[in-house]
């Protein structure tokens, strides 16, 4: 086991390998909404079956985004079996749930900046949802780095997909704030991107082109569900036909300018 880190923060949070993994259904439902939004995501990489080998990824992926100075949770211990970090804060979706309403939308459009600064270095999260993103009211940090998505699928493509885990697990603060805010969050990644691009080299992936491609897929769900009366006043559809606005609209902005 790696000796205690003497610098160790106080509260500390511990993953092991006996843990229950993720079900076959759960893994084939992560699947097909991938491959449905146009993320080629292998099987393998979405079905968990080893709790070790998921372990020693992460702590992998940990230690090695602390090394090129990304936040994420200091690794405390890890000896195989279980993994030991160190707590970073509240997660931006408590965060959010507890601010005004006024301060939501400027957090939401530093929380897609900094994504996408984040990608500019080379980098990808795999699970970008507000839950495993942190803010300690200076500094987004990122947790959770399970996810086998890599090398199996192009850096661009999983980046893509990131964003599009992000702005749907905001889809519940764009449902008051309507499709404006979807298309704010959406500009502060591509103005971000652009920006750290220049100065970073790394190629950014073309979000406008890849919404352009998903829109017509996700309005084909929309109408699908109008035939039901119990599906179309859902909220959760509510909330995707918010998101769907937003994104035509930043689409659509691209194609005009």
């Amino acid at each position: 086991m790696n000796p205690p880190n003497p610098t160790s923060p106080l509260k500390t949070w511990t993953k092991t390998a006996d843990r229950p993994l993720r079900s076959r259904a759960k893994s084939l439902g992560i699947w097909l909404f991938a491959h449905f939004v146009g993320v080629a995501v292998p099987w393998r990489a979405v079905r968990q079956t080893d709790g070790r080998a998921l372990l020693a990824y992460e702590h992998e992926r940990l230690r090695a985004l602390a090394q090129a100075g990304e936040r994420v949770p200091p690794v405390v211990a890890f000896d195989g079996h279980s993994l030991v970090t160190g707590d970073i804060g509240s997660t931006l979706d408590h965060c959010l749930h507890t601010a005004l309403e006024t301060e939501r939308l400027p957090l939401m459009c530093a929380a897609s900046a900094d994504l996408a600064a984040f990608h500019a270095r080379g980098q990808w999260h795999g699970g970008a949802q507000t839950r495993n993103l942190t803010w300690d009211g200076e500094h987004f940090a990122r947790l959770d780095f399970e996810e086998l998505l890599q090398p199996g699928l192009p850096l661009a493509t999983v980046q893509l997909y990131d964003v599009l885990q992000l702005v749907f697990s905001l889809s519940r603060y764009f449902e008051v704030s309507g499709p404006s805010a979807v298309l704010a969050v959406l500009n502060a990644y591509q103005a971000s991107s652009r920006q750290a691009v220049s100065t970073s080299g790394h190629a950014a992936p073309d979000l406008q082109a890849f919404l352009h491609h998903l829109l017509p897929r996700l309005r084909l769900v929309s109408r699908l569900a109008a035939w039901s009366g119990r599906l179309d006043g859902s909220r959760e559809l509510k909330r995707l036909r918010t998101v769907l606005d937003g994104m035509a609209a930043f689409v659509q902005q691209g194609t005009s300018g």
